[in-house]
């Protein structure tokens, strides 16, 4: 994964100093004019932080899936269930490893963005700093959620697998269905709260089946309320597995 980080983040570098001037012809393509000051700025964030968006997800996925399943698989968890260790200190410390490895990929994207943005335009913008911070938030949640999934089978590879079709299957899924019967984007599901990390420098989306916004950046209301959403499923996805985990029995 830092392999992979390091790569797109060398690809993206080279295409930023290559196609700087392009920016707003790409913007206006897409009928969006951007205008100000920090208009190519905020362009080549969006791009950057549009392509970051994926690495979190896959990220807590690989690390976090096997995180209890394989405890139970592989029996380890009749050696380390018998530690005189309360549980949810050895939850807490599997949960606190995974973030901080995800964590530390999205911070090497991030390095090498800061890094080409101080070069190129010798600023750096504010909304980097809520992105990067947003992005952490995100890791949280969805590493919760992987770590739900892992507690509720003994298959390392049905975790993977369940967590993966959850995030890309079974969120956008439910987002085709809310946007077709009600014509609203659902930011109380998972994939789209995540979407704010980009928003946050133009405030355009381009949904499953609604696309809209406008190229200002989004609003303290949207930024708050993604926010509480991923911090929900932070704590209530935590806090189930906290007690499955408690009560998980290896045979």
């Amino acid at each position: 994964m830092f392999f992979m980080a390091v790569v797109v983040s060398l690809l993206l570098t080279y295409l930023s100093f290559k196609y700087l001037n392009d920016l707003a012809k790409f913007a206006t393509n897409l009928s969006f004019i951007i205008s100000g000051p920090t208009s190519k700025e905020r362009i080549l964030a969006y791009l950057w932080s549009f392509v970051l968006s994926t690495f979190p997800a896959f990220a807590a996925v690989f690390f976090g899936s096997p995180s209890i399943s394989s405890e139970i698989e592989t029996k380890t968890a009749l050696h380390v269930f018998t530690l005189p260790i309360p549980r949810i200190i050895l939850l807490i410390g599997k949960f606190l490893s995974s973030v901080t490895v995800t964590s530390a990929i999205v911070l090497t994207y991030t390095i090498f963005e800061v890094i080409v943005f101080q070069y190129l335009f010798n600023v750096l913008i504010i909304e980097l700093l809520y992105s990067f911070l947003l992005t952490l938030m995100f890791v949280l949640a969805f590493s919760s959620v992987t770590f739900l999934i892992s507690s509720l089978f003994n298959k390392n590879t049905y975790a993977y697998i369940t967590a993966l079709i959850t995030y890309l299957l079974v969120f956008n899924a439910a987002t085709i269905i809310i946007e077709l019967l009600y014509s609203v984007t659902p930011y109380y599901l998972l994939n789209n709260a995540a979407s704010i990390t980009s928003r946050v420098y133009i405030n355009i989306f381009f949904g499953i089946t609604l696309s809209g916004g406008n190229t200002s950046p989004a609003p303290f209301s949207l930024i708050a309320y993604t926010s509480i959403v991923m911090f929900l499923y932070f704590i209530i996805s935590f806090g189930i597995t906290a007690v499955i985990f408690e009560r998980k029995e290896v045979k």
